[in-house]
C-alpha cells in the first residue's frame, strides 16, 4: 500500500495526514490517546482498495507539530482544518479511544464535515472520561503513570509484536501531550450526554473491547439508533489483533451509511 503523506499548516501548527485509495464516501481515521496513525493501517490497507481513506495523525503525535494547546477541542478542530484542506468531507469518521470522543467534539462543531461515526472501544459513559487525577498523576509522575493503563488494554490473546508496539507507541508520548489530550475532561465529559445524542442523529456504530472502554448499557438507554458490536476476545487495540473482523465491521457500517433516510445520497 502506497500513502501518500500531506502536511497542512492550520491552527498554528504543522498537521500530517495519510492518504491512500479513491472512492466516497471516504473514510477518515483518528487515532487515540499517545498514538498515531500506524493504529489504523490495517483499516487503511484493507478499505483503501474502494474508498479514500485518510489516517491522521493528531497534534504532537507522529509526524504532526509539538504545538500547545492538546486538548479535544483543538484536536477536533485541527481534523477539520485538514479536512477541508483536502476536501474530504463529509466523512465516515472512526475513531479509537479517545479519537472517538474527538470524533464526537468535531460532529458538534463540525457538523457538515462528518457522515457517521464509528468508534472503537472510546470511553462514552454518562459519567465522561474521568481523567482529572491521571493528568494530576502524569504532571507529578510522567509517562510512568500511563504504565498500568497500557497493560490493561492487553487482553491475553494480544501478540508480543502488537504488545511491543503498542508500548513503544504510547510510552514514548511526551507526558505533558497526554495531559493536555486530557485537560478539557470536564468540559467534554458536562456534555457527553448531547455528544452522543448528536451522533446518534447520523449512522452511529459503537466497537468494543472484551472489557469494554464505555457503557454500553447507558449508550443503547441514551441512543436511538445506534448500531453497538462486541468483538469476542478483542483487547482494547483489537483493531491491530483482530483487522480481518473490524474491516469487516466498518464495511457492514458503509451499508447502514448507504441505506439511511437521514444521509442525503
Amino acid at each position: 500500500m502506497d500513502l501518500v503523506r500531506h502536511v497542512i499548516e492550520a491552527n498554528g501548527a504543522k498537521l500530517a495526514a495519510w492518504e491512500a485509495g479513491a472512492g466516497s464516501p471516504p473514510f477518515v481515521f483518528v487515532h487515540g490517546l499517545a498514538c498515531d496513525h500506524t493504529a489504523w493501517l490495517p483499516q487503511v490497507e484493507d478499505l483503501a482498495r474502494d474508498h479514500r481513506c485518510i489516517a491522521i495523525d493528531l497534534r504532537a503525535r507522529g509526524e504532526s507539530e509539538a504545538v500547545p494547546p492538546y486538548h479535544i477541542e483543538q484536536q477536533a478542530d485541527d481534523m477539520a482544518a485538514i479536512m477541508r484542506a483536502l476536501a474530504a468531507g463529509p466523512a465516515i469518521i472512526v475513531g479509537h479511544s479517545l479519537g472517538g470522543i474527538v470524533a464526537l467534539v468535531l460532529n458538534e462543531r463540525h457538523p457538515d464535515l462528518v457522515m457517521g461515526i464509528a468508534a472503537a472501544d472510546s470511553p462514552m459513559r454518562a459519567t465522561g472520561l474521568g481523567a482529572a487525577a491521571l493528568v494530576e498523576r502524569l504532571r507529578g509522575e510522567g509517562t510512568a503513570a500511563i504504565e498500568p493503563m497500557v497493560e490493561r488494554f492487553f487482553s491475553e490473546g494480544t501478540s508480543a509484536e502488537i504488545r511491543a508496539a503498542v508500548r513503544e507507541m504510547m510510552l514514548t508520548c511526551a507526558p505533558e501531550v497526554v495531559a493536555g489530550m486530557l485537560s478539557d475532561d470536564e468540559r467534554v465529559s458536562s456534555h457527553m450526554t448531547e455528544l452522543v445524542k448528536l451522533a446518534d442523529r447520523k449512522p452511529f456504530m459503537a466497537m468494543w473491547a472484551s472489557r469494554p472502554a464505555g457503557d454500553i448499557v447507558w449508550l443503547r438507554e441514551t441512543c436511538m439508533f445506534i448500531r453497538q458490536e462486541p468483538i469476542a476476545g478483542g483487547g482494547h487495540f483489537f483493531q491491530l489483533e483482530k483487522p480481518a473482523i473490524t474491516n469487516a465491521l466498518l464495511r457492514a457500517f458503509l451499508d447502514d451509511v448507504e441505506r439511511d433516510p437521514r444521509i442525503p445520497h
